[in-house]
């Protein structure tokens, strides 16, 4: 893991975090002016409901001093918000208190069976005239009986007794101005929040990671310090074991040492390549490249390689093939792919090479005869140390590390790496972008 994937990590983790707060804070802020929304509402029906009972009037309380007694014993507990909350006979408790009908500024029409207008009463509000009142009362009784909001009023409409009707508005521009504010200051505090909160998630973030980034770099020094300590004495043993066999001649025994010795030296250039391949995001400059004369030099490299094993290779390349890359990196990448193909190809097989270009994207594919392919776990062909069949031309069988390498060489091209097998044929198909 290099520096920028780990930064890719922090950015990735940044806004995963933001995007979880904001949520939550959305969430919950909706539950909360959703629930002081339904709260008023409720509140005021229960207001226009008390004055639709009580016929357009309001006649306060008959014992003043039992209303102020009343008045003064109200609890402010846990209990009496509860209360509040889900009994709505209580939030009407004060509606005996002499200051109930001052508090609130309504206007209402009573209309007979006939809809004709009987009495308009405005004696509870300074700012519509009775003129302006049999209009609104007019407007809504079209609407039919109900409840609803014009403007600053809410209002509803109801049957009497007598088959008449009344018509309640009820100025509510004070309820609606503190719900408004309360709407302001929730968004300016969800704002608010999101700035500090993004001002820790940085800060702490970046110093979550400088931890990790150490981790790396202490890792990538010792798989460098590592190798370079084990090929000493790797190449003390093959110069003994050869000097061995100058004095006493070759044997089974000499020929399987150099043999581990080869397979160590190779094991621990790959891991060297490894520490090393995670570095490409980083450290690559992409130039103009001939992917074409890249892939076909690197083809006839092995072509001995797999005629000396009895196989052959055929290739199909797109002529003038070009894109910003690394041309060591579109060679490590063909070779290991091609190299894997040989290792695994059935004898007196075939692996085909084809090179194409489709839009801004390059397909490179290698495949080749893999009759025993069928039922293998291909999801776990680019685990590092992944051997699917380890029975396979043991010899040569490799490390399962070479198609770790070549995805993380696809990886640095923001493109995608796919294997598949039908009608006894592995292929592999490299999508690079650029």
């Amino acid at each position: 893991m290099n520096e920028k994937r780990i930064r890719k990590i922090r950015i990735r983790f940044l806004l995963i975090s933001f995007v979880s707060l904001t949520l939550a804070m959305l969430i919950v802020t909706g539950l909360i002016l959703g629930s002081n929304q339904w709260l008023t509402r409720r509140n005021i029906r229960n207001v226009l409901q008390y004055i639709v009972d009580n016929k357009g009037d309001l006649p306060g309380a008959k014992n003043h001093k039992k209303s102020r007694d009343a008045s003064a014993s109200h609890n402010h507990s846990v209990i009496r918000f509860m209360n509040e909350i889900f009994n709505p006979e209580t939030m009407m408790d004060n509606v005996e208190d002499p200051e109930f009908s001052y508090n609130n500024r309504y206007f209402a029409i009573i209309y007979d069976k006939d809809n004709n207008i009987q009495n308009v009463i405005t004696n509870h509000t300074a700012v519509v005239t009775k003129q302006e009142a049999e209009v609104y009362g007019n407007w809504a009784l079209e609407k039919g009986p109900g409840f609803g909001r014009y403007y600053d009023y809410y209002f509803q409409v109801a049957d009497l007794e007598d088959d008449g009707k009344i018509v309640v508005y009820l100025d509510s521009s004070d309820i609606i101005d503190i719900n408004m504010r309360l709407l302001y200051v929730t968004i300016g505090m969800i704002f608010l929040g999101m700035m500090v909160a993004a001002v820790f998630t940085i800060f702490f973030s970046k110093w979550a990671m400088a931890s990790e980034i150490c981790n790396m770099e202490a890792q990538k020094g010792f798989i460098t310090n590592a190798s370079h300590e084990l090929k000493t004495p790797l190449a003390v043993i093959r110069a003994n074991t050869e000097m061995i066999e100058m004095l006493d001649g070759e044997s089974e025994w000499t020929k399987s040492i150099l043999r581990q010795a080869e397979r160590l030296t190779g094991l621990i250039q790959n891991l060297v390549t490894i520490a090393r391949a995670e570095e490409y995001e980083s450290d690559a400059i992409s130039d103009d490249c001939d992917i074409t004369l890249a892939v076909l030099e690197t083809v006839k490299i092995f072509e001995p390689v797999a005629k000396n094993e009895g196989k052959k290779i055929t290739q199909n390349l797109t002529e003038n093939v070009r894109m910003r890359a690394m041309d060591s990196q579109i060679r490590q990448l063909t070779s290991l792919l091609v190299d894997n193909a040989i290792k695994y190809c059935d004898d007196n097989g075939t692996i085909c090479v084809v090179l194409n270009r489709k839009g801004r994207s390059t397909s490179l594919e290698v495949s080749n005869d893999y009759l025993e392919g069928e039922g293998q776990d291909y999801s776990r062909f680019f685990e590092r140390f992944y051997r699917a069949d380890e029975s396979h031309n043991p010899e040569k069988g490799g490390y399962g590390i070479g198609l770790s390498i070549a995805e993380s060489i696809v990886k640095v091209y923001k493109g995608s790496i796919d294997v598949s097998w039908k009608n006894g044929r592995i292929s592999f198909i490299c999508i690079l972008r650029g």
